[in-house]
């Protein structure tokens, strides 16, 4: 039976930090696990808290550690799934669609984004839709962080050469 750890001292710092941070990262997490078609989200993205509560040593990086363990859990639940692709489309939520000129861009990078490896395309959208640092996707991807940072490059080159291809790019 493992010691109760005090709310005094969280994975976050205080208590009202755990607070903010399950606050911001739980939306997240049940929309990360959706993308991998977990069909329990909520659940997976409250386990991940349990789990990262119950450790005995915190991790260094606790955010990278949800995310983990939530693409962890959310795999192993559709592991009888394996051969079915998951669309990006099952993760955007209709409150983040810009406005009309945007939306239409979006939809387009979005299919585009569908045409990318699985592994190019998680880095980019860890990278750029969750806004997580080079260090936490390689520490959740286990990769180096070379290796992300290559994989988020690669991504990025692809989808402007399929958004505009031969043409000069506005995009950096």
């Amino acid at each position: 039976m493992q010691p109760e750890r005090s709310l005094e001292n969280t994975p976050f710092g205080a208590p009202a930090d755990f607070h903010a941070a399950f606050a911001e990262l739980y939306p997240r997490l049940v929309s990360y696990a959706r993308r991998y078609g977990a069909i329990y989200p909520e659940d997976i993205a409250q386990e991940a808290f349990v789990i990262l509560m119950q450790r005995e040593i915190p991790p260094e990086h606790p955010t990278a550690f949800v995310y983990g363990t939530v693409r962890t859990l959310a795999l192993t639940e559709r592991r009888p799934m394996k051969n079915q692709n998951i669309s990006l489309e099952s993760v955007m939520e209709p409150g983040r669609r810009a406005e009309a000129d945007d939306a239409m861009l979006n939809r387009e990078v979005r299919e585009r984004m569908q045409l990318l490896s699985p592994t190019f395309r998680e880095a980019l959208w860890l990278f750029v839709v969750e806004g997580l640092s080079i260090k936490e996707i390689a520490e959740i991807l286990s990769i180096p962080e070379a290796t992300v940072k290559t994989r988020i490059h690669r991504a990025k080159l692809q989808l402007r050469e399929q958004i505009n291809p031969g043409g000069i790019h506005a995009m950096a």
